[in-house]
């Protein structure tokens, strides 16, 4: 309902208009009166109007006068002037001053109260307007406010083959995401492998500390340059760059040695940086592969920059290549005929157009990334495929087209086997990584000694760790010895000092607050509180 405003000096006028016209039936809660443009004001600043009807000629002010103190005061109020006088001055002056309507009296009730419904209908549709202004702008903000989160998602989708990559599949999405790039664009991947932390963190203060080396990439690798600095599902970082010739040749390896001594000084973190080589957008997933498997083969060098072209010098290429997430997928769910289906059709495009040597590699690099993938988030060890350490013969499985279709089918079956023997098994690599723990808390135990144990890179086996238990290596570590120390308070008289050398505490201050911290009492309060022997 909308509130009317009546402004005339006439009283008999006034009447007429208030008493004459059934107000209620236009959507009128309220009208107001008032006999000079003064009183009017007043009106005005106390309550919301709507649409005001004037008198022009009245004493003092005019309606006109009036008329520009709405204006400026109550611009959302639609005027409708009356006047005995057909006067073109008037009528000049209140079309400039956007009044609404102009009619001559003696007014028809009628023809008044049909000029107020379209003014009232011009109010409604500007409040439409400005509720889809208001709706427009709260969810254009919450949509820019997560607009990183689904850049984010989206390059997550391309690396792991879950959007095609062909122009009618990407080039939609990043236009949508703001992204000046097509299927076609050079982008330059760089993999941040976080290898090494130089203090003990809780899960947490992990996930902060990197969050804050995500952040320290956008600052120090891409600096002016367009692109993105994501995390992937595996919690590896990535910086892409989208335009790689606006670099020189060796600035890229500078920014990330810039990078490499900046985390370790500020960040507590050692780092290495693997840079890809410039490819279209649609031919990064296989380079991404190639990158992590660059990370998993470095066991032993840390805190180094790392290139690509070092470890594959030949040009990354390829007019064709699979889905090997698809693929993955259906191996682990069993689909063995539609799995069969689906490398038919691979190699019936390869036919077509026949791969060439490099092309090969790539197809047999990404299919087993893809695969390694899937049996590590079954648990198992990437080794089970080939127990016996008998891995074929790249060469002889590059030969022909026939010969890579076997080495295909003999692979993703081995690997289907080992998921279905091994379903309900847990990981081999954690098994062993548990009982090495236990078996050493007594000793100086980080993150690399471990790796080494198991032969894996450091960051691989921390990811990797988190994925099969649902908490970082530090944390298992700080429990296994809590543990043991609580069971030695709780059914020894050994010295409490001994007991924290036991589980590889030298520090007995730093002992006894991670024992608060993790039982709310001190180790002297506990072998109190708990202590079974007399």
């Amino acid at each position: 309902m909308y509130n009317l405003l009546v402004v005339d000096d006439e009283e008999i006028a006034v009447r007429g208009i208030v008493q004459g016209i059934d107000w209620v039936s236009a959507e009128i809660a309220n009208v107001f009166t008032a006999y000079d443009a003064a009183e009017a004001r007043e009106i005005i600043r106390q309550h919301p109007i709507h649409i005001m009807i004037s008198d022009i000629e009245m004493p003092n002010e005019t309606g006109i006068g009036l008329l520009e103190w709405v204006n400026e005061h109550s611009p959302q109020t639609e005027t409708i002037f009356l006047t005995g006088h057909a006067d073109f001055r008037y009528a000049q002056q209140a079309i400039q001053l956007s009044s609404f309507d102009y009619l001559l009296k003696p007014i028809d009730h009628e023809q008044l109260k049909a000029c107020v419904v379209k003014a009232l209908g011009k109010i409604r549709q500007r409040e439409q307007e400005e509720a889809f202004r208001k709706t427009y702008e709260y969810y254009y903000e919450q949509w820019n406010r997560q607009l990183p989160l689904l850049i984010e998602r989206f390059w997550q989708d391309v690396f792991h083959h879950r959007l095609a990559p062909t122009p009618e599949q990407l080039e939609p999405m990043l236009a949508l995401y703001g992204i000046e790039l097509t299927a076609d664009s050079p982008v330059l991947p760089i993999l941040i492998s976080v290898e090494e932390w130089k203090q003990d963190w809780s899960a947490r203060d992990e996930e902060i500390m990197t969050y804050a080396l995500k952040n320290a990439a956008g600052d120090i690798l891409l600096r002016d340059s367009a692109g993105h600095v994501i995390q992937d599902g595996h919690g590896m970082l990535f910086a892409l760059f989208y335009d790689p010739q606006g670099l020189g040749g060796d600035e890229p390896e500078a920014r990330c040695r810039e990078y490499v001594r900046k985390a370790g000084e500020l960040l507590y973190s050692v780092v290495s940086c693997y840079i890809g080589e410039p490819v279209p957008l649609r031919e990064l997933p296989p380079n991404i592969a190639l990158l992590a498997e660059m990370e998993r083969h470095n066991v032993h060098r840390t805190g180094e920059v790392f290139r690509a072209s070092a470890f594959m010098r030949q040009p990354v290429r390829s007019a064709y290549m699979p889905n090997f997430g698809e693929w993955a997928l259906l191996i682990e769910n069993g689909r063995e005929p539609e799995l069969m289906r689906r490398i038919d059709e691979a190699f019936t495009a390869f036919t077509r157009e026949p791969p060439d040597r490099a092309a090969m590699m790539l197809y047999i690099s990404g299919l087993t990334y893809e695969v390694f993938q899937a049996l590590l988030r079954r648990g198992l060890s990437p080794g089970d495929v080939y127990p016996d350490g008998g891995h074929p013969d790249v060469n002889q499985t590059m030969r022909t087209l026939a010969a890579l279709k076997s080495w295909t089918i003999a692979f993703t079956g081995k690997a289907r086997k080992v998921i279905a023997e091994h379903s309900e098994a847990s990981s081999n690599t954690i098994v062993r990584v548990k009982r090495f723990v236990d078996a050493h808390l007594h000793d100086d135990l980080n993150r690399e000694r471990i790796a080494g144990h198991v032969y894996l890179n450091p960051a691989y086996l921390s990811r990797l760790f988190r994925k099969e238990t649902g908490m970082s290596l530090t944390d298992y570590i700080v429990d296994r010895r809590m543990e043991k120390a609580k069971e030695a308070l709780a059914k020894t008289n050994v010295k409490i000092s001994d007991i924290a050398l036991s589980v590889g505490y030298a520090n007995f201050s730093h002992f006894s607050k991670q024992f608060k911290r993790s039982t709310g009492l001190t180790p002297q309060e506990y072998r109190k509180k708990y202590q079974e022997i007399e």
